[in-house]
């Protein structure tokens, strides 16, 4: 945080306000958590742990929502949503559809999510085992 939230003055790394004399702590206090949910989030990915590292991101996006932390989100939803492409293609639809309904639950707003969701019904309706 740059700037006082209160009073738009510049801050000098002081947890008070030199102008407004409003407290900053809490401010400052959940931007370090946010970003400590980020770190996690990078870590968690990089280990391969997608569905904690979701976790994560959503934490530190509800606490803070940075330009980084919303690009990092979007390009998590494109990544699962390539695996699930991926198990569509090779005609594995329940276990597509059982890991879109777990990111569903974590990413409820996502469109990405929900076109492919209808994509993966439709095939489903229309899927005809060979014997």
């Amino acid at each position: 945080m740059d700037r006082c939230p209160c009073c738009n003055a510049r801050r000098r790394e002081q947890t008070v306000c030199s102008r407004c004399k409003a407290d900053l702590k809490i401010i400052i206090s959940i931007e370090k958590t946010a970003e400590y949910w980020f770190s996690q989030a990078i870590e968690l990915n990089l280990s391969g742990n997608i569905e904690h590292c979701i976790t994560a991101i959503n934490h530190s996006l509800h606490l803070k929502k940075t330009p980084i932390a919303v690009t990092f989100q979007h390009y998590l939803i494109q990544q699962q949503c390539q695996y699930i492409i991926d198990l569509l293609a090779q005609k594995q639809q329940l276990l597509a559809k059982q890991h879109l309904y777990r990111l569903r639950m974590l990413f409820p707003h996502s469109n990405h999510l929900q076109q492919l969701n209808a994509f993966s019904d439709y095939l489903l309706a229309t899927y005809k085992p060979t014997l």
